[in-house]
């Protein structure tokens, strides 16, 4: 019987371990979002165009070597970060159409 419930404690155990990493990213994406927040008041509020290319470009080539070096696929990566740049410059957007804005 301890052979059956070693497992199932060392899943319980990991899966209780993936719970608390995906807390994290959660919590660090809404760091990045509010950051990006302020960055897009900065933009809005000086004229500046809501893309940087060239900055994406950099970040992108960034991340998939962060990637690399952790582990992590970085197509996998690159697609995640280019989701979050998507709903950052959407939201950036949205708030510039803001006919108060």
């Amino acid at each position: 019987m301890a052979d059956n419930d070693s497992p199932k404690a060392e899943l319980a155990s990991l899966r209780a371990e993936v719970d608390e990493i995906d807390q994290q990213i959660i919590l660090l994406l809404g760091v990045r979002f509010r950051c990006t927040d302020m960055i897009g008041e900065l933009k809005q509020a000086h004229g500046m165009d809501l893309v940087d290319a060239k900055r994406e470009s950099q970040q992108v080539a960034r991340i998939r070597r962060l990637a690399e070096e952790a582990g992590v696929p970085p197509a996998l990566a690159e697609t995640i970060l280019r989701e979050v740049i998507d709903t950052v410059v959407d939201h950036h957007t949205r708030l510039r159409e803001r006919p108060y804005s």
